[in-house]
């Protein structure tokens, strides 16, 4: 017998079905593993395998020509199994995925498409130029005629899918990435195809065609937070000293912000001095947060008394000696009397004289807050006695798991921030404003004086402090604690 037809025979006889074997046995293992690349395995075993098996046969043991018909038949049936699973190996070598499993390749998806249209296309023109042996000279030349008429037609097609392969090489951007286009649209890389790349915010979903997307400004911001800026400007009479903190103090406690505040003075202009606040913010919650932080920006100018530099309304009057118009500055209002009025309404404080009132009432002020500020931060120093003024409020700490639980509900009238009577203690408690709220803040200082002067004013003070300290315990869940507080009839203090 032929050396050659031996070694054919041993071939199809051992060889093909131990590789029948093996792939069968990866292809149950990666199955287990829930492995795209089983697929592949077990199609490559049964659809290339047997008609290749048959070709060989037919044409190295029966010397079947290559050209006869049944031998073209088999060899076009193996090339189509070829082309099947060859995509399907695409498939699980190539990935689109933000995050591909061990060795997979990730690539855009355009260059994943690309690659399946070569597989294809390459075979077919195998198929029909060597195996069929069909002449495709006349064929291209109607072709090329055809493609011109096509691509006058399809010109903004085909500058899509060009000005995508540009995209895909230049890498201004890559899938999961947040980006901005001329100023205007915003949203995360979702897919990039031949035709277009898929952008998502909170809002909506865009399809950007690759042709515009080339000819826009493009900002990536990347796949974390973005740094964003809302600007202020105060006149000369508020030192930046006492800005740039107050500024920084407005990120706290919004959802979505990544950062502390960081406020910087960016010009000096004839009338004013213009801050910027720079903050990181997870970027599908950017449209959210900064409409929020511009409302608290005027709770804050109210909180602090700043000035907003806006042309003066100047009111004037004629000069009864001179006959002509003077001017009249206009008054700032001054609550100091409606302080010391209210400070006299509220119980606790009727046990002071009228000296201590008036002396509380000029440290007294004003503080405005917006819905969802916080007043009083756990874990920080409170700057004095808090009286709610206007609104309602809501007293929270954070347990071990880090979830929020409600200690008191703060309305009208009612005292927190008591820590303040002791020096170097914190607050156990986040006060957070539920809506537009004014509080009164009494100084530290002034609060422990007026303790010191009056035993009676001390007694009451002390008395609602251990209250609270009772409900803090209960929402820590030491029920030792509770039922005390249970025995107490649930006592709330209230000043009014």
């Amino acid at each position: 017998m032929d050396k050659s037809l031996l070694g054919w025979l041993l071939l199809l006889g051992l060889a093909f079905p131990l590789l029948s074997i093996l792939l069968d046995e990866a292809a149950s293992r990666l199955e287990r593993q829930q492995h795209p690349l089983a697929v592949g395995l077990r199609q490559v075993r049964k659809y290339v395998l047997p008609p290749l098996a048959v070709i060989l046969v037919m044409r190295q043991v029966f010397s079947v020509a290559g050209k006869d018909s049944w031998a073209r038949f088999v060899e076009t049936l193996t090339w189509v199994a070829i082309i099947v699973a060859g995509l399907s190996l695409i498939n699980a070598l190539l990935t689109t995925e933000k995050q591909p499993i061990k060795w997979q390749i990730h690539v855009p998806s355009l260059f994943f498409q690309v690659a399946r249209a070569v597989v294809i296309l390459g075979i077919g023109y195998h198929i029909i130029n060597e195996v069929w042996s069909i002449n495709l000279t006349g064929l291209g030349s109607a072709v090329g005629v055809a493609s011109a008429v096509i691509a006058l037609a399809l010109q903004d097609t085909l500058s899509n899918l060009v000005s995508g392969l540009l995209l895909l090489f230049a890498k201004p951007f890559k899938t999961g990435d947040w980006i901005e286009l001329d100023g205007k649209q915003q949203g995360r890389v979702l897919e990039q195809n031949w035709w277009s790349v898929t952008i998502a915010n909170p809002f909506m979903k865009l399809n950007i065609p690759n042709g515009v997307l080339s000819k826009a400004k493009i900002i990536n911001y990347g796949q974390g937070g973005i740094w964003k800026n809302i600007s202020a400007s105060f006149s000369y009479d508020d030192s930046p000293n006492e800005v740039i903190p107050a500024l920084n103090s407005l990120v706290e406690g919004i959802n979505g912000i990544q950062s502390e505040g960081f406020a910087v003075v960016s010009s000096y202009e004839n009338d004013r001095i213009t801050y910027d606040l720079w903050y990181e913010v997870v970027a599908e919650k950017d449209m959210f947060v900064a409409p929020e932080l511009k409302v608290r920006l005027y709770y804050l100018t109210k909180r602090y008394g700043f000035t907003i530099p806006y042309p003066m309304q100047v009111q004037y009057t004629v000069d009864a000696k001179l006959g002509i118009p003077s001017r009249i500055p206009q008054v700032v209002e001054n609550r100091q009397q409606e302080l010391a009025t209210y400070l006299r309404s509220l119980p606790y404080f009727l046990t002071l004289n009228d000296n201590q009132i008036e002396k509380l009432a000029q440290r007294t002020r004003f503080k405005a807050y917006g819905q969802g500020e916080l007043i009083v931060q756990e874990g920080k120093e409170d700057e004095g006695l808090y009286i709610m003024f206007k609104g309602r409020g809501e007293a929270y700490l954070k347990d071990e798991q880090g979830n929020r639980q409600i200690v008191d509900k703060v309305g009208l009238n009612e005292v927190f921030g008591e820590m303040a009577i002791f020096p170097g203690e914190v607050s156990p408690v986040t006060v957070v404003a539920n809506e537009g709220v004014e509080v009164i803040l009494i100084p530290a200082k002034e609060i422990v004086e007026a303790l010191e002067s009056n035993n009676k004013f001390a007694s009451e003070i002390l008395q609602y402090i251990e209250v609270r300290k009772k409900k803090v315990r209960l929402a820590k869940g030491i029920k030792d604690e509770a039922s005390q507080l249970i025995s107490n009839n649930g006592r709330r203090v209230r000043l009014g």
